[in-house]
This record gives C-alpha cells, structure tokens and sequence, in this order.
C-alpha cells in the first residue's frame, strides 16, 4: 500500500534521529563524548526529529484542508448554480402563473360583463313582448339584427311621438317590432330599405306572418355608388368608386329612386347598409333623408360601439348645426339626434 508524502518524511525523520541517537552513544563509548554531551545532542536529534514529523504533519493537514476547501468551494459552486438555475426556474413559473393569473381575471371580467348585458337583453326583450304582444313568434334578435335594449327604446319613441312615418335603412325583426309599435300607437307606417332582394323578401314573409302588412313597406334598394349632394364633399360623383376600394364615405349606399315620396319623416333608424358599402357606409343617410325629415323627428344611429359609426355621427354633427345629439349606451351604442328649436 503506497504510503503518503507525510508519513515518509515522518519515517525518514524518526530514522534520522535514531541514528543520531546511535552516533551519540558510540562517541560517548570512545571517549570522544562525554556522557552528558551526547545525551544533549542525542535529545537535540529526537527534538529535530519530533519537529520534522510535526512540520510534516502540518503540511498534510494543510493539504488535506486545501482539498477539503477546494472541494467544499466546488459543491457551493455547483451549490450556487443549481441555486440560480431553481430560482430562474422558479421566476419564470411565477411570470408566467401571473400572465395566467391576469388572463383569467381578465375572462372572468368579460364572463361577468358579457352575464351583465345578457341579463339587461333578456330583461329589455321581456319588456318589448309585454309592451308589443307579438302574434307569432319573433326571431332572435341581437348579433346582426338590433340589439332588444335598442328596439324598446324605438318601440317606445313610437308610442310617445306618434310618427306619421318611420324610415328603416335596413330590414329585419325591427321591421316588425316597429310594426307592431306603429300599430299599437293607432297610426303611421314603416318603410324599410332594403339592399339584398333575397333578404327582403324573408323580412316580408315576416311581416305577413305577423299580419303587418298594412302597416310596413320592405322597399328593395339595390346599393348604387352614391353622388353627394355636394360636389366638393369627399365621395362626389367624381371621387366614388363602384368598387367599394377608394375609402371615401358612402362610396354605395341605397339606390335614391326609392326615396322619391319619403317626406315628414317623424322617426329614422340607421341600421344599415352594412359596412361593405365602404367603411361609411351609412353616412349618405344624412345628406338623403334629413332633408326628408319633419322639424321634431328622432334620427337614431345604431351601432355606435363601432368608430366608422363614431365617425358619421361626429360629422352629421358637424355638417347640421341644427342637430342635438345624446349618447346611449346600449349594447351596440346609439347616438339619437333631434333638432333644436327654431
């Protein structure tokens, strides 16, 4: 078994001092010593001997806590980088627990809003079919088709200032829901402008399947690159585009001929045509049928959740000084215009 650098010099040290020792004796056996002589150098020689293998003894120690300390320092090392690998591992769980976190939070907001508004549609259309009594049953409301909050609101309006006509740009259950409010205020009718040949002809069927059809008009108006009235506005004859591309305002809307004898309009829903007519596309109902209005008509501009909507009812308000405008926050947004007085 090969031995350490330490204990050989410890054994060689030991041998040293017995020789030393031995050489003492001898030379005190002759003479050449005395006795005392060679028992001090003998005891100097065992004293050298012990220092030796203690000097010996530290530099083992001192080496063995070398490597002690250069393996203790490596675990730390290798300590401190799994330290800092579990913490950057546990920083990202946590980054990312928070992102779920938020995103949930975020959905349960919308889950409450969205049980909000459902509860308040539910509870307008409650109210519309106890205000209107249906006689056959109604489609779904909501999505495309104006919003129960809105059609109450109408239905009302209708109730309270009795128009002698009601103009719809657009077609649908609101056509009959208006139908019914017409009917049940004991005059004036409802003519909806339709764009879509087949679409009318569904809102039709509706409107006889409700027996309304004394009461509402579904007029088919193809949509037609619309001249404004002014040459210098945006979206002139010169500046439209039948392909719907150029971006101006009411580049297609409602073929004109069919407004020819719409006139004291009482109340107008802007409920249409749909956004493909261009990106405002229902501003030309300003420039056509405020005209065609009477002095206290309503003027109501659905969908104003939308900026394209934001943007026509901003410009109606700029363009009419006349108009008085109040915003409503139904579930899709309406902006209601009314003149002010002379």
């Amino acid at each position: 078994m090969p031995t350490s650098p330490t204990r050989r010099m410890a054994v060689l040290a030991v041998g040293a001092a017995c020789a030393a020792v031995l050489a003492c004796g001898a030379f005190a056996a002759t003479g050449r010593l005395t006795v005392a002589g060679a028992a001090a150098l003998a005891a100097a020689a065992v004293t050298l001997a012990a220092l030796a293998v203690l000097a010996a003894l530290v530099r083992g120690l001192t080496g063995q806590l070398t490597r002690v300390e250069r393996r203790l320092r490596q675990h730390l090392e290798a300590g401190d980088a799994r330290t800092t690998a579990a913490l950057r591992g546990l920083r990202s769980d946590v980054t990312t627990l928070v992102r779920r976190t938020a995103t949930i939070e975020a959905q349960t907001r919308a889950l409450e809003q969205g049980r909000r508004i459902d509860f308040r549609q539910a509870e307008a259309l409650t109210e519309l079919r106890a205000l209107l009594s249906p006689r056959a049953p109604m489609p779904a409301s909501r999505g495309w088709a104006a919003s129960p909050d809105v059609l109450l609101a109408l239905a009302e309006q209708v109730l309270r200032r009795r128009p002698k006509l009601v103009v719809e740009c657009g077609s649908g259950a609101s056509s009959v829901w208006l139908g019914y409010a017409v009917e049940r205020a004991g005059e004036g009718r409802v003519v909806a402008l339709e764009h879509d040949e087949r679409y009318a002809d569904l809102t039709r069927d509706l409107v006889t399947a409700h027996g309304l059809d004394a009461v509402v008009e579904v007029r088919t108006a193809p949509l037609r690159p619309w001249p404004s009235p002014d040459a210098a506005h945006p979206g002139d004859a010169g500046d439209a585009d039948a392909s719907g591309d150029s971006g101006e305002p009411g580049e297609l809307w409602y073929d004109t001929e069919v407004l020819a004898d719409l006139t004291g309009i009482g109340l107008l829903f802007v409920d249409g045509p749909p956004g493909r007519g261009g990106p405002l596309a229902r501003y030309p109902a300003g420039p056509e049928l405020l005209a065609r209005c009477g002095p206290d008509a309503m003027i109501v501009l659905d969908d104003t959740i939308r900026e394209a909507e934001r943007t026509i009812s901003d410009r109606w308000l700029t363009e009419y000084p006349d108009l008085h405008r109040t915003e409503h926050p139904y579930e899709k947004g309406a902006h209601i215009f009314t003149r002010h007085p002379a």
